[in-house]
């Protein structure tokens, strides 16, 4: 969903609506406004608004932490193949332009097919490119102790490639809340706003304002948990950068 519509929808057109459905609850029961029952609605309300805050605070803080696991994945698994790159000369001017060459594609590739990354979906090019390196540093005949010590260290580097590859992707899966987590975010949201119009205030335009304020800032917490809930795509994402900056690197 593009950014501006989630606004439009949390931020819009969630307190239209129930400007709307307080209309409608104020003419069905009319004797709600003279707030006989706000204390209890009050201690209601209050208990819902904790369960409510628990469960967003959760869900915020876990996908920023898995944000921030999928940011560290892709600089690792960018600068992974620089450092392989910069290595390899202790070879031939021959050898440095092919794994530089094969680094470069491998990243650019990652740049071009971001849209797949994104939708948590294996980017078949760039697992070529990947093997194509694997092969070239699998070919390398090492003849002094620095070619040797770069050969292993190339390999290791190679491997954990491949793994920081398949990372990046399944945290574009492990990033999104399980249904069940949706079902009570918006379940309690329900229920707090759903409490709101219980509430009796005499003045409409305070009344109005009040619930406004509350649904406005279910929306914005709303708003903020979709946007976490993808780490690749939104304003709040991983980006491409760090391939694209190894890619200038590596092209200097």
């Amino acid at each position: 969903m593009p950014e501006w519509l989630s606004i439009l929808i949390f931020l819009g057109g969630l307190p239209a609506l129930m400007l709307i459905l307080q209309t409608i609850v104020r003419r069905t029961f009319p004797n709600w406004e003279r707030g006989d029952h706000n204390d209890a609605a009050g201690v209601m309300l209050s208990a819902a608004v904790v369960v409510y805050s628990v469960a967003i605070g959760l869900c915020v803080v876990t996908l920023w932490g898995k944000l921030d696991s999928a940011q560290q994945a892709t600089q690792a698994e960018a600068t992974n193949l620089v450092a392989i790159a910069e290595g390899s000369r202790v070879f031939d001017a021959t050898v440095q332009e092919q794994i530089r060459s094969e680094a470069i594609a491998y990243n650019r590739d990652v740049v071009d097919h971001w849209s797949l990354r994104i939708r948590g979906e294996s980017q078949l090019q760039v697992g070529r490119d990947l093997d194509g390196l694997v092969a070239t540093v699998g070919q390398l005949e090492p003849r002094t102790e620095a070619q040797r010590a770069f050969v292993e260290d190339a390999v290791g580097r190679l491997t954990q490639a491949g793994e920081l590859r398949v990372e990046s992707v399944r945290l574009a899966h492990d990033q999104q809340l399980p249904g069940v987590v949706w079902l009570a975010v918006l379940g309690s949201s329900v229920v707090v706003l759903g409490l709101c119009l219980t509430c009796g205030v005499r003045d409409g335009v305070l009344r109005r304002i009040l619930l406004i304020g509350v649904t406005a800032t279910v929306g914005i917490n709303l708003f903020l948990v979709t946007e976490l809930n993808y780490p690749f795509y939104g304003d709040i994402r991983v980006g491409p950068d760090s391939y694209q900056n190894a890619v200038t690197l590596l092209a200097e």
